[in-house]
C-alpha cells in the first residue's frame, strides 16, 4: 500500500478517453482485474500509470551495457546479424504479384485498411474474448473488400478456446456465463479461420498454401497457450507452406529482444515459409527480411541457447565472407519476410501505425 500511495502522488494527468481505453486494455492484460471490477471488488485502478514512459507493467528496454553483461554471446550474434550486408527484398512472382495486408492485435479496434488480395489477421481480435466482441470484429472483417480473409486467434480471444473455460472456470466475467455455449452461432461469413490448420487459396493463377496457429508460450492464464518448455511446434507445419500465420513470433525475429518461442524458431528452419505473419508482442511491431544462410543459422542457434564457441566462430567467419561477396557480387536476395503486424502499441493505444502490406 505504501508503494501504491507513492505511485498515486506522481500520477500523470491524462484524458478521460485515454483513461477509459487504458482501463479496457489493463482488464485484458490481467483477468483478475476485470473479474474484480465486474463483481465490484475494491481493487486499485492501475490504468492511470499506463501512459508513463517507465511503469511497473511496461519497463524500459535494457540498456546496451545490461544486454552485454546479461549475455555477451547473444549480444555479439545479434550485432553481427543486424549488421549484415544489405539484402534485396524477396522477389515477387513473374506473374501478377499478390498483395497481402497484415494486421494483428486490433483488440476491438477497427482501423482503416488498404485494399489487397489477401487480408491476414494474426490474432487478438478482442480484449476479453466475449461473444459480442468477437462478432463485432468478424462483422467488420467480413465487410472489408479483400478477396480472401484469413484469421487465427490470439490469447485474448477466450471464447474460441473451448478448453480455456474448463481449465480456468473462475475467469468467467459477470454477464458472460452463456458465451461459451454461443461459439457455434458466431457468423464467420467468408472468413477462413485457422486453428492449427491449413488452407489453400488460388489467386491470379497461383496456389498459395497457408498455415495458421493461435498457440503461444504460457504467460498468465490465457487462451491457446502451451507450457513454455514444451516443444509444441516440431513437425506441426506442413513442409510446403508458403505463408505461416502464428499469433506469437519466433524467438529472435520481430519479438522485442528474444521474447518469442524458441521451438517455433527451430520449426521455421525446417519449413522456411515465404512469409511469416505474427503479432502478440506489441512493442516488436516491425518487418524483417532474411535469408537462411550461416549468419542467420548462428544467430538463431545462439538465440535458442544452443550455441557454443564453434557457433560464434561460424557466424563471425560467415559474416566476414558475406561482406567480401557483397563487395564483389552486390546484394544477395532475401528469402523470407517476418512481419509483426500488431496494431496497438505496447501501452494499448492505437498510435496511427501504418498497416503492413507485403507483395509476393
Amino acid at each position: 500500500m505504501l508503494r501504491m500511495e507513492r505511485l498515486r502522488q506522481g500520477r500523470p494527468v491524462i484524458s478521460k478517453e485515454n483513461s477509459a481505453r487504458n482501463k479496457r486494455f489493463l482488464s485484458s492484460l490481467y483477468p483478475s482485474f476485470a473479474v474484480a471490477k465486474s463483481y465490484c471488488i475494491n481493487v486499485p485502478d492501475f490504468s492511470r500509470y499506463l501512459l508513463q514512459q517507465n511503469n511497473i507493467f511496461h519497463p524500459s528496454p535494457p540498456s546496451l551495457w545490461e544486454r552485454i553483461r546479461h549475455n555477451p554471446s547473444l549480444f555479439i550474434a545479434q550485432w553481427l546479424y543486424t549488421h549484415q550486408p544489405p539484402t534485396l527484398k524477396p522477389p515477387t512472382s513473374t506473374s501478377q504479384p499478390i498483395k497481402i495486408v497484415c494486421i494483428s492485435d486490433t483488440h476491438n479496434e477497427q482501423p482503416c485498411l488498404p485494399n489487397g488480395d489477401i487480408l491476414i489477421h494474426a490474432g487478438d481480435l478482442t480484449i476479453n474474448g466475449s461473444f459480442a466482441e468477437l462478432q463485432a470484429q468478424l462483422g467488420w472483417i467480413n465487410a472489408l473488400p479483400h478477396a480472401h480473409k484469413l484469421v487465427t486467434a490470439g490469447n485474448h480471444d477466450l471464447l474460441l478456446d473451448q478448453k480455456f473455460y474448463t481449465r480456468y472456470p473462475n475467469t468467467r466475467l459477470a454477464g458472460r456465463e452463456n458465451d461459451e455455449n454461443m461459439l457455434g452461432i458466431l457468423r464467420w461469413g467468408d472468413i477462413i479461420y485457422l486453428n492449427q490448420s491449413s488452407a489453400t487459396i488460388n489467386i491470379h493463377g497461383r496456389t498459395i498454401r497457408i498455415f495458421g496457429s493461435p498457440m503461444t508460450p504460457q504467460y498468465g492464464n490465457w487462451a491457446f497457450q502451451h507450457i513454455a518448455t514444451r516443444d509444441y511446434w516440431t513437425n506441426t507445419i506442413p513442409p510446403a507452406t508458403d505463408i505461416l500465420i502464428s499469433h506469437g513470433p519466433a524467438k529472435g525475429h520481430v519479438d522485442d529482444n528474444g521474447k518469442g518461442c524458441s521451438h517455433l524458431n527451430r520449426e521455421l528452419w525446417r519449413v522456411r515459409p515465404r512469409l511469416h505473419v505474427c503479432g502478440h508482442i506489441h512493442r516488436a511491431r516491425s518487418v524483417e527480411h532474411a535469408d537462411w544462410g550461416w549468419v542467420h543459422w548462428g544467430y538463431d542457434t545462439i538465440c535458442r541457447g544452443e550455441g557454443r564457441i564453434f557457433t560464434e566462430l561460424v557466424i563471425f567467419s560467415a559474416w566476414l565472407w558475406m561482406w567480401v561477396c557483397f563487395a564483389v557480387l552486390g546484394p544477395r536476395k532475401s528469402v523470407t519476410t517476418f512481419v509483426n503486424a500488431a496494431v496497438q502499441s505496447a501501452k494499448g493505444v492505437v498510435e496511427g501505425h501504418e498497416t503492413t502490406v507485403v507483395e509476393i
